[in-house]
């Protein structure tokens, strides 16, 4: 499922400074620690529906490296790739007021949408992506250049729902059920959850961000989370963080012109960094 918020926002303008190689058979972009130190840890992100090409997404993972000194990468999950970020545009004048031009532009806006949004909702639905996403996490952990470093997941809208499954019981590598996938996750404004049934299993160390206006994890689904994450104290450690007035998708595709949300896109970013550095050791 796809919300107009899971398109809005937008799309940033400054220049990544990451690389890009191809990592356990999949296109990567990579942000390294500044000054070629050591890395803490390293930091798989799984995007949103703009992917792994989105320059936000990008320019988020440089300052996970930046801001926390980790290894981060971030993976092409998706078969055929995410849809192009320019559709956050044509989403704004879709559902902008106009006048008579702009009501006989709006069905061409709609079909750009469906022409990209529905082939990609086919492509990667969960069957698909999920295999995908725990091979690439599999090889990482038994990889020599990475076994040793302690691995963190960052998951957004699309890619939340990996992340959650990542830390579930089950979520070990294969031939060796002592090791898990991950060692933990920050997650920000999932979709496609089930509530409680998703949430409720999991068992590594999980951070939430979400907004209090987000239509896709609403306050309901956040206070399913709530109970479900404290009957695990003293197990597992979980956190939610709820930020007034942010909606969907506000961690990555912010609107730098409202000066409450960019805070709130700051929080989330300092949050995940403070995150992976309290567990990534």
């Amino acid at each position: 499922m796809v919300c107009p918020d899971c398109l809005s926002g937008r799309v940033r303008t400054e220049t990544p400074t990451g690389t890009v190689t191809k990592i356990h058979g999949l296109d990567t972009y990579v942000a390294s620690p500044p000054d070629g130190a050591v890395p803490k840890g390293l930091v798989v992100m799984v995007s949103d529906i703009f992917g792994w090409e989105f320059v936000n997404s990008r320019l988020l993972a440089d300052q996970y490296a930046a801001a926390g000194g980790f290894l981060v990468y971030l993976p092409n999950f998706m078969k055929g790739g995410g849809v192009p970020g320019w559709l956050t545009e044509v989403l704004f004048k879709l559902l902008s007021k106009s006048g008579v031009v702009g009501w006989v532009r709006k069905p061409w806006y709609v079909a750009q949408i469906a022409y990209y949004v529905v082939p990609w909702l086919f492509f990667n639905r969960w069957t698909v992506s999920w295999p995908i996403v725990r091979g690439f996490f599999e090889a990482v952990r038994s990889n020599a250049a990475t076994a040793t470093l302690p691995v963190g997941a960052a998951g957004f809208c699309w890619g939340a729902k990996h992340c959650i499954f990542l830390t579930h019981p089950e979520g070990v590598t294969s031939g060796d059920s002592s090791k898990p996938l991950i060692d933990a996750i920050f997650i920000a404004h999932p979709s496609v959850v089930k509530f409680p049934a998703d949430v409720d299993k999991v068992a590594r160390p999980a951070s939430l961000a979400i907004g209090d206006k987000d239509v896709t994890m609403t306050m309901e689904h956040v206070a399913i989370t709530r109970k479900a994450w404290d009957a695990k104290k003293g197990v597992v450690d979980t956190e939610v963080v709820v930020y007034p007035g942010a909606n969907h998708g506000f961690a990555v595709r912010v609107d730098y012109f409202n000066e409450n949300m960019l805070k709130h896109y700051q929080e989330a970013e300092e949050q995940a960094v403070r995150w992976f550095t309290k567990y990534l050791k």
